[in-house]
């Protein structure tokens, strides 16, 4: 797993407030702990991920300078090279839009989408390739290395491309062709960038439509199978951006017409990596600053041998994804991984609702699964009993067991305490573990029921909740209620004066103005991992 440190003269490892490491426990402390500009916080939350158990995760990233004259060169070359490396992209920008235009002239999106360019419009085409190359150029890419054999579009229509880790993998539309990318139909309205993406005649994803999925694949398999001179359509089949320590699962979008494809591979073999985009890491503009104040980055592209699929691949999408995915990785000499897209969306809506360890959330609910507890009530039984119970912040692995009506010799209880003991302690918060847990059960499920499960942490009536302990259990509200609007809530509702409120008045208030709350009500439709193989719980 990538890991951040930057240390400074003294060096020691000065996380910055709030960070107290990487997820999955490879973690170091931070972008840049040399001055404020350049440290980061990574969450609201002192328990943004744990450190205590050791495993892949490929959403977490942080960027590693252990060098003091490192630091030092990227603030010189702050002051001396970025205003002109900035300067120069936005001229190449404008010049790569203006080659748009013209080629563009008398065209419309319909127009795109009916046939390939040809003659003096294709030849502009290039020149906006070469405009957005240009950009890359000034951005610090100096350098891109070209291996193996690219593939004609009649051989391999399709392009299947990671991994997939950054903006800057769009480097490869522009050194190579250019062929066509699958985005967002937003995409087309963005100034400047809009003109010159719909002249590579992308295959444009309808969000709003109910049958975009179907739709998008249907341009795929079309143009796949056209006779046309049709450029070939690159995807990332990733469909999210990872640290480049695995392959996650592959969309089978890519796979669904059943005709070859070219892998094709992104290296970045620079010092520093400074331009991985990841959920849980350093954002664009901070990923940008780095990699422009570098003198120079690498770019590594190569083409794998063009992959053919079998009849039982042709019709099994998923089965001629993962077989590629094999081939890929096995190139890249990095393993697979069970993550997927899907996952970064619960790891969000963990984060979104305050539960500890948001990016470790995902190998926390597979490790309860395989303890069984996921189909167990012994989370509910200890979140009635919790305000009784006492030292809960600091609980070992033996009275964790007990607690959890496990064997402590169970492996996989070991794994999820390391993965909870985030201060590597040696002691667990039994909270942590049933927000952890009831969350996993039921992150599918509407808020209100979610926050009825957690009543009994914060108040030890769900019919007498005192004002602190209203605004406590209302943080997990998906971010909706901060502290201000829970207290007018809390007064709202508490027309007499009491100094409590319960629950189902709570409920009954969102109902009369459920247009206003009516985030509680909705239920997030996320797809659900097969079940592991459990070890009953004692």
């Amino acid at each position: 797993m990538t890991t951040s440190t930057i240390k400074p003269t003294g060096g020691e490892e000065v996380p910055p407030a709030g960070v107290k490491g990487g997820v999955g426990g490879m973690g170091g402390v931070g972008d840049v702990g040399v001055a404020a500009s350049l440290s980061k916080r990574d969450s609201e939350e002192d328990t943004w991920a744990s450190k205590g158990y050791n495993y892949i995760n490929p959403f977490v990233h942080r960027i590693e300078i252990d060098s003091h004259i490192e630091v030092a060169k990227i603030y010189v070359l702050t002051v001396l090279l970025l205003p002109i490396r900035v300067v120069g992209c936005v001229l190449s920008l404008i010049s790569a839009w203006m080659f748009a235009c013209i080629g563009l002239y008398g065209m419309t999106l319909d127009d795109l989408k009916e046939k390939p360019l040809t003659g003096w419009r294709k030849q502009m085409q290039c020149m906006t390739a070469c405009g957005m190359r240009m950009v890359y150029t000034f951005g610090s890419f100096h350098y891109v290395t070209m291996k193996g054999r690219a593939a004609t579009p009649k051989e391999a229509p399709i392009l299947v491309v990671a991994p997939h880790s950054s903006y800057v993998d769009s480097i490869l539309v522009v050194a190579s062709g250019p062929p066509s990318i699958v985005a967002k139909r937003e995409t087309a309205d963005i100034p400047l960038l809009g003109r010159i993406i719909n002249y590579a005649q992308p295959i444009y994803v309808q969000r709003e439509d109910p049958n975009s999925r179907q739709n998008t694949i249907r341009d795929i398999v079309d143009r796949a199978r056209s006779t046309d001179d049709w450029p070939q359509v690159v995807i990332f089949a990733e469909g999210t951006c990872t640290n480049r320590t695995a392959l996650i699962k592959f969309k089978p979008g890519a796979f669904y017409p059943g005709v070859p494809v070219q892998p094709v591979l992104l290296k970045y073999p620079n010092k520093y990596d400074t331009f991985t985009w990841t959920w849980d890491g350093p954002g664009v503009l901070r990923l940008l600053w780095l990699t422009m104040t570098q003198f120079y980055n690498r770019c590594e592209i190569e083409y794998l041998p063009v992959y053919t699929p079998s009849e039982d691949e042709v019709a099994d999408a998923n089965l001629y994804a993962n077989n590629v995915r094999e081939v890929m990785a096995k190139a890249l000499g990095v393993p697979t991984s069970d993550y997927s897209f899907e996952d970064v969306i619960v790891m969000s809506r963990a984060r979104d609702m305050k539960i500890p360890f948001p990016g470790d959330i995902v190998e926390i609910e597979r490790t309860i699964e395989k303890l069984g507890l996921i189909e167990s009530q012994r989370d509910a039984e200890l979140c009635k009993g919790f305000l009784r119970l006492s030292n809960t912040d600091r609980l070992d692995i033996i009275t964790f067991g007990e607690l959890l009506q496990v064997d402590l010799k169970n492996t996989n209880l070991h794994k999820l305490f390391a993965l909870l003991d985030h201060r590597r302690m040696g002691t667990v918060s039994l909270k942590s573990f049933l927000l952890c847990s009831l969350f996993c059960k039921l992150k599918n499920s509407d808020l209100l029921t979610f926050l009825r499960a957690l009543i009994h942490l914060y108040s030890e009536s769900s019919q007498q909740i005192d004002r602190e302990s209203f605004v406590r259990l209302m943080r997990h509200a998906g971010g909706k209620l901060n502290e201000q609007k829970a207290q007018a809530l809390f007064y709202a509702l508490d027309t007499d004066n009491l100094g409590y409120v319960s629950f189902d008045a709570f409920v009954e208030h969102t109902e009369k103005q459920k247009s206003s709350y009516k985030f509680l009500y909705h239920k997030s439709e996320h797809i659900r991992r097969p079940k592991a193989v459990t070890t009953p719980a004692n």
